[in-house]
């Protein structure tokens, strides 16, 4: 069996002979590409002009390769893939990126600071805690996914946009065209068994039987989307709604950078839960979507939201200042 470098090679090489007789004179290179949390070997194929291209990741096609130990169904399986990306991208209307356009469709996302610093040296940010918002442009909200863009520093000066106008943009475009969506863990769980085929009215019949003492305990909050949701805890109009319900501080647990959980402050150890998170990424979370493995607080009386832990792999090599919630932050600036 071919290593990873191998692999490379011989994947660079032979990708044209799977290709149709009209790409035969495509581009082909592999580019290390920045993600969210790490860095991958991406194979990108170029014919003509095609404004997007599609990244095949050469770590994920070998794990294909070592599982499968078919070389040619890996190469098959790309060539199909980039075939039907050209098809599908040729149909959309790839939009022309102008500061009016940006404008009305910057949205939010949050990463891990410390894991994402190479990253965050290139594009507009802005830190809280030990994680930093960043900016993606909405292309397409068609059918069930979502396409983006991330706001780079290039894309911003070419237009004119400051990190500033880009976070007064973003915090109004989020709430607009990925509505926040907060859900008990018992809703959730009875979507699930209905998903499963269980009939709607036993289900509600489960949840509704359940005594006082049963009531949920645990909150997900994310995006209607459930992608780079886990940005809406920075919205103090969600942790207030949902701490008044619970008549009680929260802690947020960060499941990941799609959504975070919420749990009444009397309920919970913040150290003992920061192990948890730590577990859970560690065993669960791909590595590309963990956001952080700390607890944080929010004040429903002070309303503002802090760091209830700050272990050692926190992912940050030094304290970052506490920043004002998204409200707060909309006030001093205007």
């Amino acid at each position: 069996m071919m290593d990873y470098t191998m692999f490379q090679k011989v994947v660079k090489m032979q990708i044209r002979d799977y290709l149709p007789e009209s790409f035969k004179d495509a581009e082909v290179e592999i580019k290390s590409v920045t993600k969210v949390n790490k860095v991958k070997d991406s194979l990108i194929i170029r014919v003509d002009d095609e404004r997007v291209v599609p990244n095949f990741y050469l770590d994920d096609l070998y794990e294909n390769y070592k599982e499968t130990q078919d070389l040619e169904a890996v190469l098959h399986s790309v060539a199909d893939a980039y075939v039907k990306h050209l098809e599908n991208g040729r149909e959309m209307k790839i939009p022309e990126f102008t500061k009016e356009f940006i404008s009305e469709n910057v949205v939010m996302a949050m990463i891990n600071t410390q894991s994402n610093r190479e990253m965050l040296a290139g594009i507009p940010h802005r830190d809280i805690n030990d994680c930093s918002i960043v900016y993606r442009v909405m292309v397409d909200k068609s059918g069930d996914g979502i396409a983006t863009a991330v706001v780079g520093n290039d894309m911003a000066e070419s237009v004119g946009l400051t990190e500033e106008e880009l976070f007064l943009a973003a915090t109004e475009n989020t709430k607009r065209l990925l509505p926040v969506k907060i859900q008990s863990m018992n809703e959730i769980m009875m979507g699930m068994m209905m998903a499963e085929g269980m009939p709607k009215e036993i289900a509600e019949e489960m949840f509704s039987s359940m005594s006082p003492q049963d009531a949920p305990t645990m909150w997900i909050i994310t995006n209607d989307r459930g992608v780079n949701g886990a940005v809406n805890m920075l919205y103090d109009e969600n942790l207030q709604h949902l701490a008044k319900e619970l008549k009680d501080d929260l802690y947020i647990l960060p499941s990941s950078i799609h959504e975070v959980i919420c749990i009444p402050a009397s309920m919970g150890d913040p150290k003992v839960l920061a192990e948890m998170v730590q577990e859970v990424n560690a065993t669960v979370v791909s590595l590309e979507e963990r956001l952080s493995n700390q607890v944080y607080h929010y004040d429903k009386d002070l309303r503002k939201l802090t760091m209830a832990t700050d272990s050692p792999n926190r992912g940050i090599d030094s304290m970052v200042a506490e920043q004002p919630l998204i409200y707060e932050a909309k006030e001093q600036m205007r």
